[in-house]
């Protein structure tokens, strides 16, 4: 719909709030199971290589799983905290600056109507449709900033539960093998696991963005992948000798 079709009091177009939060969510969801999911499963890779021992490696899981959850939880509170207040304040600022800059452009309008012979009523006629079109346009390029830029919407309650449950969850497919299956076995289905939870969020992700879909599935594994080594190889380096 045409901006000037709002100016002049038909239906504005939809608000773009509900695509901000649907945003918001997916990435607290990918921010928090990719920690998990990656930070974990490189612990127990590294203790399962380092100790042979399931109920070690296990202990090790669960507690990575709770702190990671626990402080990742803590870092979304704190940062859609920061990041709402620093919204508000931007919006106060920025929209006494618009209240500021319209009341001069509208002075400067009216002087140039009077100057130029117009009546009281054409003049404040002009003005008064000149205001509805400028709040319009804002309104237009407010929606639009939001769709390519999303501000968290969610409160940091909200957005704490929801990366801290996401990063629970993520964890617990690696952490999970180790608890069904032999110490021997549960390493390979540990990381398969962890590569197709990986692969399906990439591919989700470039769903909802977008994007290419192979490269964010392979990008995502990569990821994890890049951390299960790292795990594996601090797990030989620190490899209790055979007793």
């Amino acid at each position: 719909m045409d901006v000037l079709d709002t100016a002049f009091g038909l239906p504005a177009p939809p608000s773009a709030a509900p695509r901000a939060r649907a945003a918001a969510l997916v990435r607290d969801v990918i921010l928090g199971g990719q920690d998990g999911l990656v930070n974990v499963l490189g612990l127990v890779l590294g203790m399962a290589v380092a100790t042979g021992d399931a109920r070690l490696v296990v202990t090790a899981g669960l507690a990575a799983l709770l702190a990671e959850s626990i402080a990742m939880g803590g870092v979304a509170f704190t940062a859609s905290g920061a990041e709402r207040q620093l919204a508000a304040t931007t919006r106060v600022r920025v929209g006494r600056e618009q209240v500021e800059r319209a009341a001069l452009r509208a002075l400067e309008r009216r002087r140039r109507l009077e100057a130029g012979g117009a009546t009281v009523a054409a003049v404040d006629a002009a003005l008064d449709e000149a205001d509805r079109e400028a709040r319009a346009w804002q309104e237009e390029l407010d929606s639009l900033r939001t769709e390519m830029a999303p501000l968290r919407e969610t409160r940091p309650i909200r957005a704490a539960a929801v990366v801290g449950l996401s990063t629970a969850a993520g964890s617990a497919v690696p952490l999970l093998p180790f608890v069904l299956l032999p110490i021997g076995i549960a390493p390979v289905v540990a990381l398969t696991a962890g590569a197709v939870v990986l692969a399906v969020a990439g591919m989700g992700r470039a769903a909802l963005t977008g994007g290419d879909v192979r490269r964010a599935a392979v990008e995502m594994v990569g990821i994890g992948l890049v951390s299960a080594f790292a795990g594996y190889l601090i797990g030989q380096l620190l490899q209790a000798p055979p007793g």
